[in-house]
């Protein structure tokens, strides 16, 4: 809970305007300090007031009742920071608050910076994720779309499974599809290297793709690449036994993580509460016991603790645990006998389309949706809510149940009752 000397404060507001967003950020005075390194009070107070969707420099002027080129310089600051993203959109600039993660908490350790104290902001996001834990726990353990899932090792899947793995499911798809590519250094290492407990997988191996990486790219804060280094990157991901752990959308792939199992926070986040079967991939690693031999290589590899050696001698042998395995394929190529079997799931993860609809799904789940909608308290355009409730018509009948419940309209239902009929 917030310490009382916090109450009403500027941070104090932004933190209940980042928790309108389905990946929010329970407030604490850890959270409120690590708000205060990464920008001033009047920025906070500022940034508490900005709508939920994306905006314009003049509705920012108009809020913060200032005139459009000095709301325009703010914005800019800020963006360049890395706190808000800016697009390019038909000619005009674009503005939008990102959520905490994956948002402008990496952001701010995506690159070395002399502006902020990295190495106190790394003892910070250290404490309030991995030791208060509220906050991952609220990022992954509410609802069943999560903001990131697991991509399968594209040279782990047998041939006869390569023509049914979907574009979406491919890192490489994902790269060869992207407009924008940047690299930049791994946050969970960086941080790490910070405290020191850094391992000695690769650092400047962080993907970012499309808006997210055009953005980051224009501040600094990444480098762009074309889609060939960035294969020959996954490739050395691949070769230290990272996971790719991207966002959970099948169009227009903001990131991709190749994570560690020692010091990346999805990676201790899945072990720790227990969700990999929210994040995985869509395969799934089994053991064969008669080729076995138990040598325990794959065990020892898992990055989630998923395999497991039980007996001794010759009757010693590996097993699966399926509820724990992600689907990562990291055990395969450490199978002297070949004795790991990656197929996939019986029921597959239903992927959401693009970001809009994985943040308005995530909404429904955690009885956001209003939020969404009724952003500010401020009327909504015809353009935004048509999007949210063309998102909403696409959805399983109990998440449009639920949906409509959550906004109790009844021109919802009537829209929902046509589209069912």
């Amino acid at each position: 809970m917030a310490h009382n000397h916090t109450h009403g404060s500027p941070y104090s507001r932004l933190t209940e305007r980042l928790n309108r967003f389905p990946q929010g950020a329970p407030a604490s005075k850890l959270l409120f300090d690590i708000l205060k390194i990464l920008m001033t009070e009047k920025e906070a107070g500022l940034m508490a007031q900005l709508p939920i969707k994306p905006f314009r420099a003049k509705q920012a002027a108009d809020t913060w009742n200032m005139p459009e080129n000095e709301a325009q310089k703010v914005l800019d600051e800020l963006a360049g920071r890395a706190i808000l993203v800016d697009i390019e959109q038909n000619g005009e600039q674009i503005y939008a608050v990102p959520p905490p993660m994956a948002g402008f908490f990496e952001f701010s350790l995506m690159r070395v910076r002399e502006d902020i104290d990295q190495k106190t902001l790394s003892e910070l996001f250290r404490q309030y994720i991995s030791v208060e834990e509220d906050f991952m726990k609220e990022l992954v353990c509410r609802g069943e779309t999560q903001m990131g899932r697991i991509f399968p090792q594209e040279p782990q899947i047998p041939d006869e499974y390569a023509l049914h793995v979907l574009d979406y499911e491919r890192a490489t798809n994902v790269i060869e599809t992207a407009s924008h590519i940047g690299i930049s250094m791994c946050y969970c290492r960086h941080k790490a290297l910070h405290n020191g407990t850094a391992c000695d997988a690769p650092m400047d191996i962080c993907m970012t793709f499309n808006t997210s990486a055009a953005t980051l790219i224009k501040h600094g804060h990444a480098r762009q690449v074309d889609a060939a280094e960035c294969k020959d990157l996954l490739q050395q991901a691949y070769d230290h036994d990272l996971v790719q752990f991207g966002e959970n959308v099948r169009q227009r792939v903001n990131f991709i993580c190749n994570c560690c199992s020692c010091c990346c926070e999805a990676l201790l986040a899945i072990k720790r509460f227990g969700v990999a079967q929210t994040i995985c991939s869509n395969f799934i690693t089994k053991a064969d016991k008669e080729s076995c031999t138990g040598c325990g290589k794959c065990a020892k590899v898992c990055p989630v603790d998923a395999i497991e050696m039980t007996g001794e001698g010759q009757e010693r042998k590996a097993i699966v645990d399926e509820k724990k395995c992600i689907g990562c394929g990291v055990c395969l190529k450490h199978c002297p006998a070949g004795a790991l079997i990656f197929e996939p799931r019986p029921n597959r993860l239903i992927t959401p389309l693009d970001t809009t609809h994985r943040v308005v799904v995530m909404a429904t789940e955690r009885g956001l949706l209003q939020e969404l909608i009724f952003d500010n308290k401020v009327l909504f355009s015809h353009r935004l809510l048509a999007g949210v409730l063309g998102t909403i018509l696409k959805m399983p009948g109990l998440k449009r149940s639920l949906a409509q419940a959550q906004l109790k309209s009844r021109y919802l239902e009537a829209l929902i009752t046509k589209h069912s009929s």
